[in-house]
């Protein structure tokens, strides 16, 4: 019994442990607006920050399926639709829907970020899918660029609350991670923007105005 409750105290300040290094370190991207939790409770900040969390991922997903359309990868416009429909689903787990979310937008952009840079997506029926991407990734990234400072008063509320990187296991791995995270998309976003510029995509012009000197 003693031994049970000796591991439990030292796995639960190695988590503890670990959220404070990971986000003094990994928490030094650009943030935008006010990273106070101003006295939210933590349903409240985990609320707010998995709002803009899911309605950007799913922008910025439904962007690169487009785009995996229009680089004719079927089998990765296939699973992006998959992982599309289980997100949406609500009757599935909140964190396997934020796991989810945040490694189909990381792995497909490393995935489209290697073929837009080759000579693909030139074809008529090809930017046909590329200007319906458009949109979305200007959405997706604008939504994605506040993500930082939620993240942080998330983070500030977990810190409040000890047990709640207990209860909250899939946040816990996914925080640190959100810098790097919005800078893959950042990278990724401006290229699929410039990529559409140089292709004379419908749209083009548009995307590169709203997205400014981001």
């Amino acid at each position: 019994m003693i031994n049970c409750r000796t591991n439990y105290l030292i796995f639960f300040f190695l988590i503890f442990f670990s959220i404070n290094n990971s986000f003094a370190i990994e928490l030094k991207v650009p943030k935008i607006g006010n990273n106070s939790t101003g006295g939210l409770s933590l349903n409240d900040t985990k609320t707010k920050f998995t709002e803009i969390f899911f309605k950007s991922a799913l922008e910025y997903m439904e962007a690169q399926y487009h785009l995996f359309n229009a680089l004719e990868m079927n089998d990765e416009a296939g699973k992006t639709k998959k992982s599309i429909e289980f997100v949406k689903d609500t009757k599935n787990k909140e964190g396997k829907r934020l796991t989810n979310a945040f490694n189909s937008v990381s792995d497909n952009s490393s995935a489209i970020e290697g073929a837009l840079t080759k000579e693909a997506a030139n074809s008529a029926e090809a930017k046909v899918h590329y200007a319906k991407a458009l949109p979305h990734a200007v959405t997706g990234l604008l939504g994605t660029i506040q993500l930082p400072p939620e993240a942080k008063s998330l983070l500030d509320s977990i810190k409040a609350d000890k047990m709640a990187a207990l209860k909250l296991g899939a946040f816990v791995k996914v925080l640190p991670k959100i810098p790097e995270y919005v800078q893959n998309a950042t990278t990724v976003g401006k290229l699929i923007v410039s990529g559409a510029k140089s292709r004379d995509v419908e749209g083009a012009e548009d995307a590169t105005s709203q997205l400014g000197d981001l």
